[in-house]
């Protein structure tokens, strides 16, 4: 009988099971640290476009010299609901509503941040 020797080897499977838990629980500390969000702040290349609170439902019209957007805030979230940019990345972020959470159109050199009562958005974020 042939002995053939384990592709894995304890140590290996403890390790992986050891990234896994790290990840997980680095994860779960980021999460813990958003907040809910009381607005959602929309600039429009760097220049203040408007503040428009959470707990508000309503739909904006955002008209830029680079194209047209539809912010949506409903049910103390702000997704954006149409824009006329070519690649919508911006309408497949989805809702957001924690603090620090950010939807970008960057064709349209628009941000919406969400933040709290007395917070500015940050100046910038570093992925």
């Amino acid at each position: 009988m042939e002995h053939r020797p384990s592709f894995f080897k304890k140590a290996d499977i403890f390790l992986a099971i050891a990234l896994l838990l790290l990840g997980f629980g680095t994860l779960a500390l980021l999460k813990s640290g958003q907040k809910d969000g009381s607005f959602a702040r929309v600039t429009v290349d760097g220049t203040l476009y408007g503040t428009y609170r959470l707990d508000e439902d309503r739909t904006v019209g955002i008209e830029t010299p680079y194209g047209r957007n539809v912010l949506r805030v409903e049910g103390g979230k702000a997704f954006m609901q149409e824009a006329d940019c070519p690649n919508h990345d911006c309408v497949e972020k989805g809702a957001v509503s924690k603090t620090g959470q950010i939807i970008l159109c960057l064709p349209h050199k628009l941000a919406v941040t969400i933040v709290n009562e007395g917070e500015e958005a940050p100046d910038a974020i570093s992925y």
